[in-house]
């Protein structure tokens, strides 16, 4: 895992920057269940996408990995919306 890490930093780099963002939006925003909605929507997206690229630029992208991360996001952005709908 390190090693994954080390090569490519950059990319590592936005993904932390981004979920750090995306954190401070969340706890800025913590009483408007809207904002926070649209956070998680937002949040899942750019997940998927940094996701998709970071393995096209590795050349493992396949149907398969792009059904992962869409999965994936699709999974937390319904856990952020159930959660926040009650």
């Amino acid at each position: 895992m390190m090693e994954n890490i080390k090569e490519n930093r950059v990319e590592y780099f936005i993904l932390f920057v981004a979920i750090s963002v995306f954190m401070f939006f969340i706890y800025s925003f913590r009483f408007d269940r809207q904002m926070l909605i649209l956070l998680s929507g937002v949040g899942s997206a750019f997940y998927i996408l940094w996701g998709i690229i970071h393995q096209w630029l590795r050349g493992k992208l396949n149907r398969n990995v792009i059904y992962e991360y869409a999965l994936f996001g699709i999974l937390v952005f319904l856990l952020f919306f159930t959660v926040l709908s009650f």
